[in-house]
């Protein structure tokens, strides 16, 4: 279900993209690099946190997900998540300040949710609600049936991240 809708998605940007190359007048040039589209693929989603095994603790206790791998080199720690196709990552906010010489925004349980949310799909979204809040996570939206069939709930996680509950899209 992952790989259909990620490969919708990259089927839709490429359409764009040719429509774009149309109307600017470049149909017809040459693209120096071309990218077969099953080449690429979302491997994990890295969310930086002042504490990586914390994260990864909430994470088994709230949502049932499985620890695959930690590693803390003296505060420079990373850890992953099963999650199916793609895995969920937490690395420690000083890797990431050594990384991006930008710095990063931390998110933080005492402020609004960052502009990026964590979608996790259940059969269950009631039941992982339920957990979830029982194990720590803030309650945001109870869940809801929206109007395309979908079943969908928000939590936030013990780091302050917007975590969606949802069902499968229909």
């Amino acid at each position: 279900m992952k790989r259909t809708v990620l490969a919708s998605i990259c089927s839709l940007v490429l359409a764009g993209a040719i429509r774009s190359a149309a109307a600017s007048g470049e149909a017809g040039a040459p693209n120096p690099v071309t990218m077969n589209p099953s080449s690429v693929s979302l491997g994990y989603v890295i969310v930086y946190v002042k504490d990586v095994a914390a994260s990864l603790t909430f994470y088994e206790k709230a949502f049932g997900l499985t620890r695959r791998f930690f590693n803390d080199d003296h505060g420079m720690a990373y850890g992953e998540l099963e999650t199916g196709a793609a895995r969920l990552a937490f690395a420690s906010l000083a890797m990431a300040n050594a990384q991006v010489k930008q710095g990063i925004v931390a998110a933080s349980p005492d402020q609004p949710p960052l502009g990026v949310e964590i979608a996790l799909v259940t059969p269950d979204v009631p039941a992982l609600y339920a957990r979830a809040v029982k194990t720590g996570a803030t309650a945001v939206c109870e869940p809801a049936t929206k109007p395309w069939g979908q079943t969908v709930a928000y939590v936030r996680d013990n780091s302050g991240f917007l975590i969606e509950l949802c069902t499968p899209l229909p």
